[in-house]
């Protein structure tokens, strides 16, 4: 089919096309590019390959569909190619992703999926039924549907007319679902792939097909039909196309999300996306064949300045649309990501941030500094080395990605903890970094869990204290540094007498208030430094570091004097001591 620039939709095309008419001069050549689909298999079933048995368990399963071009290509998971495989390539780089790609007919890929054999689709259109067992990303491609028809067919020119009509349709495609709210089921058949379905049509069987337009074009002109024609007026559904994982995958959905962002703005993805549909864009035709009759050859030299004058105006206004455009885009996946992003010119020390960054700190966009200044003074003291020396890895080739959690503080004063991603993504001929963009994302919640599980991991459940096998790791660590410093470090071994008569005359939750009393006593009575721990039922250790054995004495004789003055309430009669 032609080739057509997807920049080429304005008057200024028909301009020049007369121009070139009247003159008879060759400034417009047509170049036939004929797309062309790999050989089909006899068979829908795919074998695993030896390099599919050696798959790593921390290889992600990848699944894209047969024949649906031009989001997909290829047959076997060799030979797989197309848009989607292209940006997800693109996106696994980013992130840093290991994947197995696994290519199968549509309807087996979405059982696999559901049964956890794959772990990514990267080409799900959203919808309410999908969204039950699965987590999208922001969508990486928004179609409308096409209405196909042979060309000599006068008795469909819109979707009204399909009332009466028989309707070709790919099983389990979105556009299926579209049909049977428009009361058609009795008018469908249903295919498997698009070529299926464009072959029925164009033997004079049915009556229309609808299908993504993109992918209905690219079927026609890869297997060479050419009776069949895409209606200008669109089908009424539209497909969003999103890479899928399933449901509650939110770390993995979470480092998807924010790759796509870094392709989006390194430009990685317009040049995917120019590459597999740049070619479907439309011509309009308004005034050529009215303009190529009536205009005279003396106003040449004018039309060439008036086409010349509109041409610079047209290309600066598109150029404006489209930067307007990619921006909406980029902050969309950001909004969608709940992401703050910052894009740092290293040479002038200038930060580009987006509100999300500011409104994580408590700030509001206005409020923020555009320096890399500013950053580090919100970094927590005892974090801010650490992060430097992971960006300076990265700036100067050592490691490809900078990923850190670290604290920063809020306006309020607090800190949140943060998890930075960040990576070069442009370097100088002498391959010094010139920029650097990243994301940070709210690990608060995240960290404070994994905190109190390290807590809850060290710490006895009834007193508080240190646990045995922690207590025991912190005795190595003390007698190790005694033994490398030649210093005193004294150790105090206590249990309660007669503490089984308490368990049997007052009963267990009255022995539970015996042990949590002496765990209060020991945490007031001791330094800081000290590591009191339950070492078993009513035994205890406490590690004096740096203390000589007259120290000890007096720390144990302090213990004793306090725990013999101490009273424990019971529900009945007169305290115990």
């Amino acid at each position: 089919m032609p080739k057509v620039n997807g920049s080429v939709k304005n008057l200024s095309f028909e301009i020049c096309t007369c121009i070139s008419l009247a003159l008879m001069l060759s400034l417009i050549g047509a170049k036939i590019v004929y797309a062309f689909s790999p050989d089909r298999q006899a068979s829908t079933q795919v074998q695993k390959t030896p390099q599919q048995k050696q798959i790593q368990t921390n290889t992600l399963i990848v699944g894209s569909e047969q024949d649906f071009p031009p989001f997909a290509t290829g047959m076997t998971d060799e030979t797989a190619s197309g848009f989607t495989i292209e940006l997800w390539k693109a996106v696994a780089t980013e992130a840093g992703l290991n994947y197995h790609i696994r290519v199968l007919p549509f309807t087996e890929l979405l059982q696999e999926f559901k049964t956890g054999k794959i772990d990514v689709l990267i080409n799900l259109n959203i919808t309410d039924e999908a969204q039950a067992y699965a987590d999208f990303s922001v969508p990486h491609a928004i179609f409308k549907g096409g209405i196909f028809v042979r060309k000599n067919e006068s008795s469909v020119n819109s979707e009204s007319d399909l009332n009466d009509k028989s309707i070709i349709m790919i099983k389990d495609d979105v556009e299926a679902s579209y049909a049977t709210s428009r009361g058609w089921d009795k008018q469908l058949v249903l295919v498997h792939t698009a070529e299926e379905g464009m072959r029925l049509l164009a033997s004079g069987k049915h009556d229309a097909m609808l299908v993504n337009k993109v992918v209905g074009l690219q079927s026609l002109a890869s297997n060479g039909i050419n009776n069949i024609k895409a209606l200008k007026v669109n089908a009424g559904f539209t497909q969003k196309f999103a890479f899928a994982v399933h449901d509650g995958e939110s770390d993995l959905l979470s480092k998807i999300n924010e790759a796509f962002v870094i392709t989006k703005a390194n430009k990685t993805y317009d040049s995917i996306y120019e590459k597999w549909f740049g070619i479907y864009s439309e011509k309009e035709i308004g005034l050529r064949d009215l303009l190529k009759h009536i205009i005279p050859i003396v106003l040449l030299f004018t039309c060439v300045l008036a086409y010349s004058l509109f041409r610079r105006r047209a290309e600066r206004k598109q150029a404006e649309l489209l930067l307007r455009s990619r921006q909406q885009q980029l902050n969309f996946v950001l909004e969608a990501s709940g992401l703050g992003f910052w894009d740092w010119h290293i040479s002038s020390g200038e930060v580009e941030r987006n509100h999300i960054w500011a409104e994580m700190l408590g700030y509001t966009y206005e409020e923020i500094k555009h320096t890399i200044n500013q950053w580090a003074d919100f970094v927590h003291p005892d974090d801010v080395e650490n992060a430097w020396k992971s960006i300076n890895d990265v700036l100067e080739g050592r490691t490809s990605v900078h990923e850190l959690v670290y604290r920063m503080r809020t306006k309020n004063g607090g800190y949140k903890w943060i998890l930075d991603r960040a990576k070069v993504v442009e370097r100088d001929a002498e391959g010094k970094a010139v920029r650097m963009i990243g994301s940070h994302r709210d690990y608060t919640e995240r960290k404070n869990l994994e905190l109190e599980l390290t807590r809850q991991a060290h710490l006895d459940y009834l007193t508080g204290l240190s646990n045995r096998r922690h207590f025991m790791e912190q005795a190595e660590i003390e007698l190790s540094r005694a033994i490398r410093y030649n210093t005193q470090l004294s150790v105090l071994m206590l249990d309660i007498d007669f503490f089984k008569n308490v368990n049997d005359t007052y009963g267990h939750q009255v022995g539970d208030a015996v042990l949590q009393a002496l765990s209060k006593i020991c945490q007031e009575t001791l330094r800081q430094v000290d590591i009191a721990g339950r070492i078993g039922g009513e035994e205890f250790a406490i590690l004096l570091p740096e203390a000589e054995v007259k120290e000890a004495l007096e720390v144990a004789e302090r213990l004793r004097e306090t725990v013999a003055k101490t009273e424990v309430d019971i529900p009945v009669g007169l305290p115990i001591q």
